[in-house]
């Protein structure tokens, strides 16, 4: 009730401050069409100056003249002010039509709902006609039964998947935590924690996300959700070839009229477009690489090429070329040990750091 007067006196002011804008407007249109004809006047003498058909001296007491009505023109459109009796009418009226509107439409002899009483009537629906209750309201419901089934982890497990739909992330990994502490055996706790976890760490997969789905896939090898978020992971990972494989496993799976399998296909086609850049970006490095390394051994003496050969390395995941660097290094600079380990600092900074 109260919200709704508010949102009444809101609109009722916005339209009072549209009726003094508009009572405080300028006739542009007027002062408009005064330029207009004053500068085609004055735009007329002269042509009429120039023909030889006006004297220069008549000539410019025209302009004046039309310049003196031009200055009365823009003098009557200047904005008048707001009689204040207008802002006391205006108060008045909001407050009249705040009222009126919460009678007219609102319901100004219902008391507010308590919050115990909504939740006594979720719990009713949820019961009885569960399919028309939204995942909040049902959440909510099913928490409220957590005294009678809370030793069960179907219980844990559907209130998580629930809490999940509702965008209660964070609340439902605490619900599928206690699905794989009661039930620790049952895969389908650890990849729903999993996907709680990486949909509340905004799609990215952390470190005890990444250890559920391995928990599950221990426990069963063909479950979709760590097979899918497993995917995901060796995609980010760029391991594009071990991820295509677990993706077309998942769409082996799935029905053909699955509406998951539109969403694996997207994914699919985003792991080809990864996999092209990063192509053309190991080739790029590879090419850089084969030339610093020719440099280097036609002069050695050259700390930061040795920094960025050995970053170069790093980036590709090159080990044996790694291990080949700091063994140069170890030889080249044995007595400055000093500036080898200088190199490997600067190795390990991002690019654009040093």
């Amino acid at each position: 009730m109260l919200l709704f007067s508010l949102t009444a006196a809101l609109v009722c002011a916005a339209l009072l401050g549209l009726a003094v804008a508009w009572l405080r407007r300028t006739p542009d249109n007027a002062l408009n069409l005064a330029r207009q004809r004053y500068e085609a006047f004055v735009g007329d003498i002269d042509r009429r100056v120039g023909e030889g058909q006006l004297d220069a001296a008549l000539a410019r007491e025209e302009k004046t003249e039309a310049a003196r009505a031009l200055l009365s023109v823009e003098g009557t459109t200047e904005a008048s002010p707001v009689d204040p009796r207008i802002g006391f009418t205006g108060a008045i009226l909001i407050a009249v039509a705040a009222l009126g509107l919460s009678i007219l439409v609102g319901k100004p002899d219902l008391p507010d709902q308590p919050y115990a009483a909504r939740l006594k009537g979720w719990g009713q629906t949820l019961m009885h006609a569960p399919e028309t209750l939204e995942a909040k309201p049902a959440a909510a419901a099913l928490q409220q039964l957590s005294t009678r089934y809370g030793d069960k982890p179907a219980y844990w497990l559907q209130l998580g998947q629930t809490q999940v739909i509702a965008g209660d992330y964070y609340q439902a990994a605490q619900s599928f935590r206690r699905v794989t502490q009661m039930a620790p055996d049952v895969a389908v706790g650890w990849s729903n924690l999993g996907e709680a976890l990486t949909l509340l760490n905004k799609g990215q997969s952390n470190g005890e996300a990444r250890s559920a789905f391995a928990e599950a896939l221990t426990r069963d090898g063909d479950d979709l959700t760590a097979l899918y978020y497993s995917a995901r992971i060796l995609t980010t990972d760029g391991r594009y070839e071990e991820a295509r494989r677990l993706y077309t496993v998942v769409q082996s799976r799935l029905a053909p009229d699955d509406g998951r399998q539109e969403t694996v296909a997207g994914e699919l086609a985003a792991l080809d477009r990864s996999a092209q850049t990063a192509a053309t970006v190991q080739a790029q490095i590879g090419g850089m690489v084969a030339g610093l390394e020719a440099r280097l051994a036609q002069n050695p003496e050259d700390p930061d090429g040795w920094a960025r050969l050995l970053r170069s390395y790093r980036v590709l995941k090159n080990v044996e070329g790694e291990k080949r660097v700091l063994a140069t290094l170890d030889r080249l600079y044995a007595d400055r040990p000093a500036i080898a380990r200088d190199i490997v600092q600067r190795a390990d900074r991002p690019v654009g750091t040093q």
